[in-house]
């Protein structure tokens, strides 16, 4: 039985603990608060290679612990909390990485919290804990890194308040680590969610039995640690899965005295409640979720670039369709500093049900997103069941575009796909390159050839964020037919690049021409090879109407290269019908400068 709930864990795992060495001034915290001891509990999964710089950090969320995977006894009924993503063969594979995650500070299950008792007095801290930050949580795991002989992080991954975490220690120590992934976070708290954790820890601090914090010896205040965790845990959950899953359909055993109307909701806010109540500690809820809403690297920075004005980290920033605690726009946050700070950035949005909860309970995308960017070099390609998008010409498209941008150009590659267009500038002619793609699959392979890119749809607003002139060239291969505003497009595209490189199929081609007039339907080639009813060319147009669109926008065509395979289209091109022979055409575009 053991075998089948443990199946692919790790295990068992013991728990470790560190008495962190400090020197007469002991642990010193932001506040300028000293503790006099630091002991940190944690747990590590596979092997520390010898240059020390295989290491995957855990960051731990809100209230979670250190047991991030495997199991601890063969009866145990449950793995650790993140199980499905770390292990042999899965995405943070313990073959090639040493993992290691911690009970943060403040916490209750290890790590020095309120609960532990103080060398000064030789009772329970309680009110006389300090309060503490997501940076002083980061320091305390550094020295824990330090213990360990860690020399580098090859990724530190935060989910929740863990993203918090990993941002941190990608300011704090821009030199030790590699790769960051923050998943389900931004850089603050919203208005909204400081809301609910407010009402959260004044029902802590109004029980009766909470005592200012001193209450070890005595009644815990188990009631407002109870209706915290019902406060915060509806903050993880999404509106359309507690439609799924508390139906009125199901109420039974209504109490109406207590004014208990039998919901399931009820029930289950109920179970998760004093289930909390067992394992957390109401002290560590206040310093932890404290030190959350204190986070603000907006206003301890002056701006969000200024914050990541010094990483050299490569960042993953995940995203949840349905998280309304921390919600994509307010992600998408991040990913804009960091690309308006020059920094490499891929950026993605996962569908879950799920809300906050998703990156916990939802991991399969999850988990080939951080395969993919962790490990490029081991991951295989997930071709089998997809219909690859037709690819035109793309080498011959590829040499035209090189020979249009410069070495050492900062471009920006819309509607990238699978990035082979920044890897090849990037290994001829040394660019620093950025894709914007919608497709998750095309993002994948991105990642796998550490091609940074951007999930946006350009018809959405997709460029509004970036600052102005953050490029030399904005790359648009075969993508202007297909948005819904080609004209506003092109303008936003000019105003965060210097220069446009726009390529096209030729829709004024000659065979095109004949094809419609011989067989009265819209035409089929290798350039147009989808029905009119599935093509996702939306404003087919010729080379002479792209002429007369610049002119008309004031966009000044600073080169123009005709391509063609066909003879007779070469032909129609050296006497000067090119609106009839180009079949491809690739055309560099600024905007006249006002005077």
């Amino acid at each position: 039985m053991s075998e089948f709930l443990h199946k692919g864990s790790l295990g068992p795992i013991t728990p470790q603990d560190m008495k962190i060495e400090l020197g007469p001034e002991g642990f010193i915290l932001e506040s300028g608060d000293r503790l006099k001891e630091l002991s940190i509990r944690y747990e590590t999964y596979g092997e520390l290679n010898k240059q020390g710089n295989n290491v995957v950090w855990i960051c731990s969320p809100l209230t979670a612990d250190a047991h991030v995977a495997g199991f601890y006894k063969p009866d145990d009924k449950k793995v650790g909390w993140w199980d499905a993503l770390i292990g042999k063969g899965k995405p943070i594979d313990t073959d090639h990485f040493f993992v290691v995650c911690s009970n943060i500070l403040g916490g209750c299950k290890g790590t020095t919290g309120p609960a532990d008792i103080n060398p000064e007095t030789r009772k329970p801290y309680g009110s006389s804990f300090p309060n503490i930050t997501i940076g002083d949580m980061v320091e305390a795991q550094k020295k824990l890194a330090d213990g360990l002989g860690v020399q580098k992080l090859y990724c530190v991954i935060g989910g929740s308040m863990g993203g918090f975490q990993a941002m941190k220690w990608s300011i704090y120590y821009p030199d030790f680590v590699d790769r960051c992934i923050i998943i389900a976070s931004s850089p603050r708290f919203s208005s909204q969610a400081l809301g609910f954790e407010i009402v959260a820890r004044d029902a802590i601090k109004q029980d009766p039995n909470f005592n200012g914090g001193d209450y070890y010896d005595k009644e815990i205040p188990a009631v407002g640690l109870s209706n915290a965790r019902k406060i915060g845990h509806l903050t993880y959950l999404s509106a359309i899965s507690m439609e799924h899953k508390f139906t009125r359909k199901a109420c039974k055993d209504a109490n109406p005295k207590e004014f208990l109307m039998g919901f399931p909701l009820e029930s289950y806010l109920a179970y998760q409640a004093s289930r909390f109540v067992e394992r957390f500690d109401a002290n560590s809820y206040l310093h932890i979720t404290y030190a959350t809403d204190s986070f603000d690297l907006e206003t301890e920075y002056g701006t969000l670039e200024n914050a990541f004005a010094n990483v050299k980290a490569e960042f993953l920033n995940v995203n949840l369709s349905t998280d309304w605690l921390f919600p994509p726009h307010e992600s998408i946050k991040i990913t804009n500093a960091l690309v308006n700070s020059h920094k490499a950035v891929t950026s993605l949005e996962l569908d879950t049900l799920f809300g906050h909860d998703g990156f916990l309970l939802e991991v399969g995308d999850l988990g080939k997103a951080i395969s993919s960017f962790i490990s490029p070099d081991r991951c295989p390609e997930e071709s089998a069941g997809t219909q690859a998008i037709p690819v035109f010409h793309a080498k011959k498209d590829f040499d035209l575009l090189e020979k249009t941008i410069p070495e050492n150009s900062r471009i920006l590659d819309l509607g990238c796909g699978d990035g082979d267009l920044i890897d090849q500038l990037r290994a001829r002619k040394k660019v620093k390159g950025l894709g914007v793609e919608k497709d998750f699959n095309s993002i994948l392979s991105c990642l796998r050839k550490t091609v940074p890119v951007i999930q946006k749809d350009l018809d959405d607003g997709g460029l509004r964020d970036f600052k102005d002139n953050s490029f030399d060239f904005a790359v648009l291969n075969r993508t202007l037919q297909e948005v819904k505003s080609p004209l506003d497009l092109l303008h936003e595209i000019l105003r965060v690049a210097d220069k446009a490189v726009i390529t096209f199929p030729n829709f004024g081609h000659w065979s095109v021409r004949a094809a419609l007039w011989r067989y009265g339907r819209m035409p089929k080639s290798r350039e147009l090879p989808y029905e009119w009813y599935n093509t996702p060319n939306i404003h087919l147009f010729t080379l002479q109407d792209f002429i007369r669109m610049c002119e008309s926008q004031n966009l000044i065509i600073e080169k123009l290269f005709i391509d063609n395979d066909k003879p007779f289209s070469k032909f129609l091109t050296s006497i000067g019908r090119t609106n009839l022979g180009a079949e491809r055409v690739v055309a560099l575009v600024s905007e006249k400068k006002q005077s």
